[in-house]
């Protein structure tokens, strides 16, 4: 008898451990993390080099500000022998909401990047935020 007492009160234990880890990460999804900003609502950065080298760069951004502007400045980036990167491109997109842009450009053999910095203006046209990020490497 006592050797089934201790066994319920062991698998209840064991049972209400497994219910509060299901409650938890039902909760909580790891997978998922994002950075917060102030007004930036949301910006990335792409690469892709197809079979002939040419690669597609592509950047966008939104914000929050009613009355703000925005501004995507896009840079190509090398990788160099010495494992600096040096911008083979660069150009910039405006918008008032949001700000996207992509270049197709011919490129050599090597491991590329693209660099993107988002920057938010106000009414008034002062810099209210700037964040970057930088795409996964793509190689030729």
């Amino acid at each position: 008898m006592k050797k089934v007492l201790v066994l319920i009160i062991v698998s209840a234990i064991i049972l209400s451990f497994g219910t509060q880890s299901l409650a938890i990460s039902g909760d909580m999804p790891t997978s998922i993390i994002r950075p917060a900003y102030m007004h930036i609502s949301s910006f990335g950065a792409a690469l892709e080099i197809n079979s002939i080298g040419v690669a597609t760069c592509e950047g966008i951004m939104s914000h929050g500000l009613t009355d703000g502007t925005c501004e995507l400045i896009i840079e190509l980036k090398k990788l160099n022998s010495d494992k600096s990167w040096d911008t083979i491109a660069k150009w910039t997109s405006t918008g008032l909401q949001k700000c996207a842009d992509y270049l197709y450009r011919a490129v050599s053999r090597g491991t590329y990047r693209v660099y993107v910095t988002a920057k938010v203006y106000d009414s008034s046209g002062k810099l209210v935020e700037s964040q970057s990020v930088h795409s996964i490497t793509d190689t030729y």
